[in-house]
């Protein structure tokens, strides 16, 4: 596998050659790619340290499986950062309207039920408390942190899925000429490889965040691979027209590796040559 995704970014015209690799082997090099894209997710989590949220500092506790809030120094306006989201605490008696600081992203515990805020959009409130049989503030914060953790690399992972396979996609555009030469699935392995530059500018944009101007210039040179691949497989296909009719059977296969192309051209060509016979001797 190191190989592959050396030869996509040193040498990609020898991507060619990973044509037959079985289906598993394409799907866990897809799988990497999404992870090296979803790189600067993973690391953001790690990195980042929530507030702390307990009795003390949250002036909060749970009663008979609701959240009471009191004392001198609570305020329902005091929010808690967990990563992208603020996390609000309010006794039952409160209300989600009264306040006035709700971040866009937020994530409020009213009661014995959750509520989300995500813009100006709020899911529906949850029975929280009592169904996962909460009993300390510490409780709360470690299930919310395991959430968000786990919702915020999904959505990372399917984004960027999504974006590899859209970029591979459209890059078979320009290959469907070769479609009576060369199966579709055969093109999609070997553009599958070929997209690794591409995979790898994502993952380094993510981390550094630097200028989009400067991100679609990388992208061009990123796409030299599928550039290349193309130039090949042009080449073998030149070589191919070129000296079928000069050139004897052994000869052709040190030009063009007959795995490279279908079976059932070479058959198509003698079909052909069969009838032209019988067109002479007629």
């Amino acid at each position: 596998m190191f190989e592959v995704f050396s030869n996509s970014i040193v040498h990609p015209k020898n991507i060619i050659n990973y044509h037959n690799k079985k289906g598993g082997f394409v799907f866990l090099y897809i799988l990497i790619l999404v992870i090296l894209m979803s790189l600067a997710t993973i690391v953001f989590y790690i990195s980042s340290k929530p507030e702390l949220m307990t009795e003390e500092t949250t002036n909060c506790s749970i009663v008979n499986n609701s959240l009471v809030c009191a004392g001198t120094d609570y305020n329902l306006n005091d929010s808690y950062k967990l990563y992208d989201f603020q996390v609000y605490f309010l006794s039952e008696n409160n209300q989600i309207s009264e306040i006035n600081n709700l971040s866009d992203f937020s994530i409020i515990i009213h009661g014995s039920k959750l509520s989300v805020v995500i813009g100006e959009r709020t899911i529906n409130s949850l029975e929280f408390l009592g169904s996962y049989s909460i009993g300390t503030i510490e409780e709360i914060a470690s299930i919310l942190k395991f959430s968000v953790i786990f919702a915020g690399v999904l959505m990372a992972l399917v984004s960027n899925t999504l974006i590899l396979l859209f970029i591979i996609f459209i890059s078979t555009i320009p290959f469907m000429r070769f479609k009576k030469l060369i199966s579709y699935k055969k093109i999609f392995k070997m553009l599958v490889f070929a997209s690794t530059p591409m995979a790898f500018l994502f993952a380094i944009y993510n981390l550094v965040n630097f200028d989009m101007i400067i991100f679609f210039i990388l992208m061009l040179f990123a796409y030299r691979s599928v550039f290349s691949l193309q130039k090949e497989m042009h080449f073998r296909v030149l070589s191919r027209t070129g000296y079928y009719q000069e050139k004897p059977d052994e000869e052709l296969k040190e030009i063009i590796d007959p795995s490279d192309l279908d079976d059932s051209d070479y058959d198509d060509d003698e079909e052909h040559e069969d009838e032209d016979e019988n067109n002479k001797d007629d």
